[in-house]
């Protein structure tokens, strides 16, 4: 009986890492373990709500001023690949494409 060996071949994908987010009701994720609905029905990571100067609502208190003239939580955004920014200091994507902050 002869045995045929097969060369073993590992094949490594690199796969975008996931961020800590969590899955909102209306199906959007965000960055952080809990969803807060926001007063005009979207949702943002963390435990409130703050209102920005251009009627949207990001994660905290503090409105950043991103390059693009969205607003993201916190002094911080970076760019993500898709042209959206997030806040934080890398984009990490989530299964359903988007990209939240870490």
């Amino acid at each position: 009986m002869k045995i045929i060996g097969l060369p073993l071949v590992a094949l490594f994908v690199a796969l975008p890492s996931l961020a800590f987010a969590a899955l909102c009701p209306d199906g959007t994720y965000v960055a952080g373990d809990r969803c807060t609905l926001a007063p005009d029905g979207s949702y943002v990571g963390g435990e409130r709500a703050g209102l920005c100067p251009d009627g949207s609502y990001v994660s905290g208190g503090e409105c950043g001023l991103t390059p693009g003239g969205s607003y993201v939580g916190g002094n911080r955004s970076t760019l993500c690949p898709d042209g959206t920014y997030v806040a934080g200091e890398s984009c990490r994507l989530q299964p359903d494409g988007s990209y939240t902050g870490e």
